[in-house]
């Protein structure tokens, strides 16, 4: 423990004495107080008053008492190591001792001094800063496994892969390469790669980086599609690669596009070296990640990066889990600030971005379980036994609107305001349901435990039993956890290509979805991503995959809630801000308008 920690026992012990005024207090009693040795509390008193924290009087003589003074409130000095910890960027250590402290003034008052220290500061050496909070740490950035959005926005502020697409043209563009050609048979695609880009650790990236890459890939593969569509990868010089494919693939060039192909540098296979890559991974973006903790991810400014250095210096991302729920945040007349969370920018903020995101918050059934699962109209009445209006009207927050599939533009009243309690309770009758409990699981989230605790009482409206069960992201990912659940609650947010979004989804190996879904559903799955890979045109593929989404709906195996808005505030002076597709905004266009007086001649 630090002289905090003992200053604030000896301080809890005798709060109905002011401070500034002295009692008298024997040492036998401090180290009853302080379970420490006589010696050991001579030490931490003169650091007591070292630190001004108490004024100190020896007794002089037998039967004298000392005397000491208390100089500082026990809710003082707690702000003190509050403040302390914050600033040694111990965001969580911070945070868990206000938790454990359970003082809601204290928390207001740090809660609203960490509000100033946030936003987009410029210092005295004209650095640009961008400082925000955010609920959760993002500890694990490897292209190969990221399956978060926010891992995701974050994966594109570091890395690049060879290609872009740009869904407003409907074309690609160059990137770390800056030419490809292809064979008349399309099975075999050559990259000619720019010269002279450097990782972040400055070494120059070649062909032997991107095959690395790509063999580190299919040798950890999330998704079946990946293996059974490269057959080799192979160097042609130090600046060309490329790629033969086991058959013509109309994809080809948009899977290059997404995340998990982003180029990372030749490393060593030890698990040590993969586990730091992965809270410190090395790219070639516009951005370095140089901490990466429970307690706040910090990025710095790439300044040869060969698309030009970035306008900001610095990213500070704090984590702080119940930052959103301090009604003192984000005032209006706040400068700088950028906010990702509802509550705050309704409270404060007036300038806002939104838009609603393209996926669907949804609960899939679990086919493969023999049990009362396996009946239709079991699964129907927990449909119908849904009002997603009331849902959203209940949990507000980014739920925006019901919906009855994963495209925005598939409209089907009917589907979304099929609430009937009478015809939900008759099918539960007919269903042959006696009372068992049934396992609902989902991820650690706010809004997600929300949600399962809202669908549990619905469900105990019509009769049926279901226990919550809330794990960390990574371990329900993993099948065999999926496998267990009867239910599963969770969301897809569609990337720039929807359909490649979906695709993964679908076929990665720790789909909710798929992994739920019985041997028939599977094959048709299957079959149906089959065809969608073979064709060129964007509708064709959409309409693939909206055969899929229609025989989930028809059966009620996965059941569509609702839609969710994407909202970024920010003061005026942020410019250049921007919603991608994953609600967040490319930081490297993100610039400071604040005119300051020039002093120079």
């Amino acid at each position: 423990m630090e002289v905090e920690d003992y200053y604030g026992m000896l301080r809890k012990t005798f709060l109905d004495v002011p401070e500034k005024e002295s009692f008298a207090l024997s040492m036998e009693r401090i180290c009853d107080i302080l379970s420490c040795t006589r010696r050991n509390v001579q030490i931490l008193l003169t650091k007591m008053i070292e630190k001004q924290y108490i004024e100190w009087l020896p007794g002089r003589g037998r039967g004298n008492l000392s005397q000491i003074v208390f100089l500082i409130s026990y809710r003082e000095m707690m702000s003190r190591k509050a403040k302390g910890l914050v600033e040694k960027g111990k965001i969580n250590e911070a945070w868990s001792m206000l938790e454990m402290d359970q003082d809601p003034t204290l928390k207001s008052e740090i809660m609203g001094w960490l509000t100033e220290l946030f936003g987009l500061k410029r210092d005295t050496e004209e650095k640009d800063v961008l400082r925000f909070p955010f609920y959760r740490p993002v500890l694990r950035l490897d292209p190969a496994t990221v399956c978060r959005r926010t891992e995701t926005h974050w994966i594109e502020q570091v890395f690049n892969t060879l290609i872009k697409y740009s869904p407003q043209e409907g074309e690609f563009r160059p990137q770390l390469a800056h030419h490809w050609e292809c064979d008349e048979t399309k099975t075999k695609w050559t990259f000619f790669l720019r010269k002279g880009i450097r990782f972040h650790h400055d070494k120059i990236m070649t062909s032997r980086d991107v095959a690395f890459t790509f063999h580190r890939l299919l040798a950890n593969s999330l998704s079946e599609w990946m293996t059974s569509m490269i057959r080799e990868v192979r160097e042609m010089g130090k600046y060309c690669i490329s790629f033969e494919l086991k058959e013509p693939n109309a994809l080809f060039l948009h899977f290059l596009c997404t995340e998990r192909y982003s180029i990372v540098p030749e490393m060593t296979s030890e698990p040590s070296s993969e586990e730091r890559f992965a809270a410190l991974p090395i790219g070639t973006g516009p951005f370095q990640i140089i901490q990466n903790n429970e307690s706040m991810l910090v990025a710095q400014a790439n300044e040869h990066y060969f698309e030009g250095c970035p306008h900001l210096d610095r990213i500070e991302m704090w984590v702080w889990p119940n930052y959103v729920e301090n009604p003192r945040l984000t005032h209006s007349d706040q400068e700088e600030q950028l906010v990702y969370f509802d509550a705050q920018i309704k409270r404060g903020l007036s300038n806002a971005l939104t838009q609603l995101e393209q996926g669907s918050t949804f609960l899939t059934f679990n086919e493969t379980k023999n049990n009362i699962i396996q009946q239709i109209k079991f699964r129907q009445a927990i449909h119908y036994g849904i009002n997603r209006q009331q849902m959203i009207d209940d949990l507000g927050g980014i739920r925006q609107k019901p919906s009855a599939g994963f495209i925005l533009e598939e409209r089907d009243e009917i589907y979304c305001s099929s609430y009937d309690p009478a015809h939900a309770a008759q099918l539960m009758e007919e269903s042959g349901y006696n009372g068992e409990t049934l396992t609902l699981y989902t991820y650690e989230m706010p809004a997600n435990e929300q949600s399962a605790k809202w669908l549990q009482k619905a469900s105990g409206k019509i009769g049926i039993s279901i226990e919550v069960v809330v794990l960390p992201v990574e371990e329900l990912y993993i099948p065999a956890i999926i496998a267990q659940a009867d239910l599963i609650l969770s969301g897809e947010v569609l990337g720039q290509q929807p359909d490649l979004s979906l695709i993964e989804m679908y076929m990665s190996r720790n789909s909710y979805i798929t992994n739920h879904r019985n041997p028939a559903d599977k094959s048709f799955i299957r079959n149906q991503i089959s065809m969608c890979l073979k064709d060129e045109n964007l509708a064709i593929r959409m309409g693939y995959l909206a055969n899929i989404q229609a025989q989930l709906k028809r059966n009620f195996s996965v059941l569509f809630l609702h839609h969710s808005l994407q909202l970024v505030g920010h003061h005026q002076t942020l410019q250049g801000i921007s919603l991608n597709a994953w609600g967040k905004i490319d930081y490297k266009d993100v610039w400071l308008r604040k005119e300051q007086p020039f002093d120079g001649v």
